[in-house]
């Protein structure tokens, strides 16, 4: 039959190709959405250092012994080097700048808008890669909640490490991203699409 012809014409045709990824192939290029990302992923982190820095503070006003100030300087050296340096400019920052970047290109509404959320593998990524970023979530969270009960200057310590490691990550994804805007090269990490 004549609808026939035509449902099998149609489906001889070829696909239409999708639409090229820049950051897909290594290419970095800026965009608002990829902007939006960063900046969304630092206010979270900022938001952290805020919470914690007044606690973090406050052996300045009410003094630590010398174990103590020991103590704290050795906090805010671990958080530096296994949060800051390994956690975040090693893997966390490398990853969201990628995805950031893939956001340059056509992609989804609703992929604009939560860019971040995007940007950290919330969605639209493989599971493991989901399962991670959900489970290091609920770790941060627990931190806080026990970190919270515990008397000074045990907290103000452990929060003084903490919001290093956070200032770290938020420069981290600073100079990544320029860096890639600048030369045009996006980081060489897999950004964990879902197959």
């Amino acid at each position: 039959s004549h609808l026939g012809k035509k449902s099998q014409a149609a489906s001889r045709e070829p696909p239409v190709p999708a639409m090229a990824v820049p950051a897909l192939k290594g290419e970095a290029r800026f965009s608002p959405t990829a902007l939006w990302a960063i900046v969304g992923v630092s206010l979270l982190l900022l938001n952290g250092v805020r919470r914690l820095a007044p606690i973090a503070l406050q052996p300045f006003s009410r003094g630590l012994g010398p174990l103590g100030w020991a103590a704290y300087v050795a906090s805010g050296l671990f958080f530096a080097y296994c949060e800051g340096y390994r956690g975040f400019q090693m893997k966390f920052s490398p990853l969201v700048v990628r995805r950031a970047l893939l956001l340059s290109g056509p992609q989804p509404t609703h992929r604009h808008i939560m860019a971040p959320a995007y940007a950290m593998a919330f969605f639209h990524a493989t599971p493991k890669r989901k399962r991670t970023s959900c489970m290091l979530i609920a770790i941060m969270i627990s931190l806080v909640v026990v970190v919270k009960r515990m008397p000074y200057p045990a907290r103000s310590i452990i929060d003084a490490g903490v919001c290093v490691g956070l200032a770290w990550g938020i420069a981290s994804l600073a100079v990544i991203f320029t860096q890639a805007v600048r030369t045009g090269r996006a980081p060489e990490v897999d950004p964990c699409l879902p197959a």
